[in-house]
């Protein structure tokens, strides 16, 4: 019947108290025997992985360079490291037996603005902000607001703020710190001089599919990010939840799936209780990397669906300065498939598709039913209302990734026994705030992986003031703040994990 259903059943309602508690076993003390001369520390490290079954996290950027030598007779891990990473410059941090190396530095410089559109003033939401020539980035929130936490090292580096259709804005980070506002210039340009329909749509979509391997990544990748879901029943917030996960992003070219595993989180329940019912989503931050339909390729883009949708092209769009493909799509009648509509933007030089935006249609919604629902008690009816899907990819180094994705789904609960009627709107945000080159020999997990069946919002952790560290993240918009004011006392810790 249809291909899959992975973007859309993550929202799985379980009306039951869950537990969940991730234990971290430091591997620090394990005694390592090791002998090496003159090689480099990222090889060294090579060594330990085979020779000791261990798994690293680090960014090969960061470990020094030269030859070096490396001699231990049944020395704790954590001594051996430290002749190869001297603590006055690195850090380690343990989670379920995986070893995260981190460089130390001075105190980041930490900025804020909000980003608008120069004609109308209004917000620009989702924007791009990111140090020039690196990974290290955010995006801006509903209302056009954005955190930034930019390391000392690359304070001579200007910051880029882009979104498609404008022109992309350039500061430097010592003027950011006395800007409060960015003026974001629309990009306009005469239809004559671009090309509309060089050839049909489906041609476009081809051509995308045969230069998957050109313009997206061919080596594993790993990726920081930050995650967060949100609830609102009948349009009061329930709840945030919200992480930093790493996810070794697999190459665009084989099968292997993409991992994702929790660093760190917290979260807020309001003090306002649920209604009735008490919605848990499954799966959330495993699923929403399925929403990459390059690698997964969705039905829309797939050649062995091509036939139930229908295509057209709509105005062309700027992004960075080029031109790009805006095609449409939507079932074609008497289809009695579920099918997705929306849009979504090919590059018109290189063919990578750079956005997509969809959802599933109200045929579609009826079919599905309460396949979105994985279990509810008695009595207790749910209809989908809405299923709407995002994902943006970016380019770095002449290759193109998954960059940012977003969920928005929304159904109707009904309880037979008392007639009450409720709306469920549940929203998950992941963005990719660092990423760089899988270290050759390093390994991810296998503890500590984010599975399928996981809840989100059962994994406990403990709570500290400077929660995200230097981690960047997505700053709350105006109304899930006001919220967060109104119901949490930060004296009583109501914030957890």
């Amino acid at each position: 019947m249809f291909k899959k259903y992975g973007i859309l059943l993550w929202l799985l309602c379980l009306f039951m108290p869950g537990v969940y508690a991730q234990e971290a076993l430091s591997v620090l003390q394990r005694p390592i025997t090791i002998s090496v001369d003159s090689s480099s520390v990222e090889n060294i490290i090579d060594r330990l992985v085979i020779e000791n079954d261990l798994y690293f996290s680090y960014n090969p950027q960061i470990l020094p360079t030269g030859l070096h030598s490396c001699h231990a007779e049944k020395m704790p891990l954590k001594n051996v490291l430290r002749k190869l990473l001297p603590g006055s410059d690195y850090q380690f941090e343990v989670i379920d037996n995986q070893i995260i190396i981190k460089r130390l530095e001075r105190e980041p410089l930490r900025v804020s603005a909000q980003v608008i559109d120069r004609k109308s003033r209004d917000p620009v939401p989702y924007a791009s902000v990111t140090i020039e020539g690196q990974s290290i980035g955010t995006i801006t929130n509903s209302d056009g607001r954005f955190d930034l936490v930019i390391p000392q090292r690359l304070l001579d580096h200007d910051i880029l703020i882009g979104c498609l259709g404008y022109v992309e804005f350039r500061i430097a980070p010592d003027s950011l710190k006395s800007v409060s506002q960015i003026d974001l210039k629309p990009v306009s340009y005469r239809l004559r001089e671009v090309r509309v329909k060089p050839v049909e749509p489906e041609e476009i979509i081809a051509r995308f599919r045969a230069h998957i391997t050109d313009n997206y990544t061919l080596t594993p990748q790993l990726m920081t990010t930050f995650y967060r879901e949100t609830v609102k029943q009948d349009g009061e917030y329930m709840g945030m939840w919200e992480a930093v996960m790493e996810m070794l992003k697999s190459p665009y070219r084989g099968v292997a799936s993409d991992k994702v595993r929790f660093v760190k989180g917290r979260k807020s329940e309001f003090s306002n209780s649920y209604k009735d019912v008490k919605l848990k989503i499954q799966g959330g931050p495993y699923y929403i990397t399925k929403l990459d339909v390059v690698k997964n390729l969705e039905s829309f883009l797939d050649p062995k669906y091509e036939l139930i949708y229908r295509y057209r092209f709509d105005q062309p769009i700027v992004y960075n300065g080029r031109i790009a493909w805006v095609i449409r799509f939507a079932r074609k009648e008497r289809v009695d498939y579920p099918c997705f509509n929306g849009y979504f933007l090919i590059d018109a030089e290189s063919y990578a598709l750079i956005m997509a935006d969809f959802s599933l249609d109200n045929k579609s919604l009826k079919i599905l039913g309460e396949s979105f629902i994985k279990k509810q008690p008695h009595g207790i009816k749910t209809q989908p209302i809405r299923a709407e899907y995002r994902i943006t990819y970016r380019e770095l180094n002449g290759k193109w990734s998954f960059y940012m994705a977003r969920t928005d789904v929304q159904f109707r609960v009904r309880n037979k026994l008392n007639h009450k009627r409720s709306i469920f709107r549940s929203i998950s945000d992941m963005v990719v705030t660092q990423q760089y080159r899988f270290p050759r020999r390093a390994r991810f997990g296998p503890s500590g992986i984010f599975r399928s069946n996981d809840i989100f919002t059962d994994f406990i952790g403990n709570y500290d003031p400077q929660f995200w560290e230097n981690y960047n993240v997505i700053k709350p918009d105006e109304d899930l703040r006001n919220a967060l004011k109104k119901n949490i006392n930060p004296s009583e810790n109501n914030v957890q994990q």
